[in-house]
């Protein structure tokens, strides 16, 4: 029974297969409604659509061009780098004193000069208007002394004074003079120690927070504040030692701070270090940045770029012409609608451009788009990057036919019977 079976089956697929081909072969098949849409094509249409298929052959491919342009290209370097301010001192006492007065609030910003802290001055103040009273009474004494010489000097030429007298009263002058001068040397050396009192600022500059307190003593060396200049500030980083060569005061440097989103500074080098870390091999560079609202604070954590060099005529090419294999980079020029191969070098890459050092020529006309589908020798439909896909030309004997959805069975059975008629 199962042989049996089997037999029938084959007979039956064998029937099948050969009323299909006696269908096909005498024309029934164009009756059918749907099937009968596309088998009464003509051969050119269904030729003209199997080519399209996966059977068909291919033609060219189409791919996007650009042309090779010069463009400016910026080597840049990358590092990290610490802020410090232009100028930073930690306010100190230079002597032991009470804190008699306190000039400045935290945070304020002051100029040179002002008076930030001044100590209880009684005593200088007390010292110097001893040394005053004391030059004056010198100079009363020089005065009186002066008076005598004179009268003695007079006396002498008549031969009614003795030259000893007058020896006597010039040594009185000389010896009044040097106290004087003394008076004033001590009344400066005063005026000198109160000023050591008053603390004033070096240089203009915001203050920190205060350490002190008014009344309190305070010993020398003692912190008092600290004095910041932030109307610029110093930013210091390190490059590998291979760039020495190619560095110089007045590079651009460009940097960027984590507390700051979409905010770059610039500044320039104002310093290159003598001296190479023997451990690091890297040369410490210093940059200056003008910071007038004072966004940057000392000790800051910065990401840097620092612009090494400058190229204006550089060759560059968009970044999906490039295509790399392995360690080598390749681009596919276009000549006379045929694609050639060839390897490049290349330089930086910056902002979708891609520097060529060797391999090409500005003017010369390169695929950008469709890189996957060309290979050396062949033919391509080109067409400028950007432009978008042509459209597909559409069959007139499409365009003429009616669409599925308006054949019905009716019509297709009456033209059926028409045909028998025939």
């Amino acid at each position: 029974m199962r042989v049996s079976g089997q037999l029938a089956v084959i007979a039956m697929l064998g029937a099948a297969g050969f009323g299909g081909w006696y269908a096909y072969k005498g024309g029934y098949l164009a009756n059918l409604p749907v099937i009968g849409a596309y088998v009464s094509q003509p051969a050119e249409q269904q030729a003209a659509q199997g080519g399209r298929g996966r059977g068909g052959a291919a033609g060219p491919a189409t791919v996007e061009v650009d042309m090779v342009r010069t463009g400016r290209i910026v080597e840049m370097r990358e590092s990290v780098g610490t802020v410090r301010a232009y100028e930073s001192i930690t306010v100190t006492a230079k002597v032991a004193g009470v804190v008699g007065e306190i000039g400045f609030t935290e945070g304020q910003k002051v100029k040179a000069g002002d008076m930030l802290v001044q100590f209880d001055a009684a005593e200088r103040r007390a010292e110097i208007e001893q040394t005053i009273a004391e030059a004056s009474r010198a100079e009363a004494l020089k005065n009186e002394v002066a008076i005598k010489l004179e009268r003695a000097q007079a006396l002498s030429r008549t031969g009614a004074g003795t030259g000893a007298q007058v020896d006597d009263l010039t040594a009185q002058m000389k010896s009044l003079e040097g106290s004087i001068a003394s008076a004033r040397a001590q009344r400066k050396a005063a005026e000198a120690r109160l000023e050591d009192l008053i603390i004033r600022a070096p240089f203009a500059g915001r203050v920190g927070t205060r350490s002190v307190s008014l009344g309190a003593y305070v010993a020398p060396g003692t912190r008092i504040t600290s004095l910041d200049d932030l109307s610029r500030i110093r930013l210091d980083f390190a490059v590998p030692e291979n760039l020495l060569g190619r560095l110089k005061p007045g590079q651009t440097v460009n940097a960027t701070s984590a507390a700051y989103k979409g905010r770059t500074f610039k500044g320039t080098v104002a310093t290159i270090d003598t001296r190479v870390d023997q451990t690091t091999r890297t040369a410490r560079l210093t940059a200056e940045f003008d910071n007038p609202d004072e966004a940057l604070k000392p000790g800051m954590f910065l990401s840097v770029a620092l612009e090494v060099s400058t190229r204006d005529d550089a060759i560059v090419v968009p970044e999906e012409a490039v295509v790399s294999e392995g360690l080598r980079h390749v681009v596919y020029p276009v000549k006379d609608s045929k694609v050639e191969r060839r390897v490049i070098t290349i330089g930086q890459r910056q902002g979708g451009k891609v520097e060529v050092v060797d391999g090409l020529k500005a003017g010369e006309t390169i695929v950008v788009m469709g890189v996957q589908r060309v290979r050396p020798g062949a033919e391509v439909v080109a067409r400028p990057l950007g432009s978008g896909p042509p459209a597909a030309p559409v069959p007139a004997a499409t365009r003429e036919q009616p669409s599925r959805s308006s054949l019905n069975v009716p019509q297709a059975i009456g033209a059926a019977q028409a045909a028998e008629r025939k």
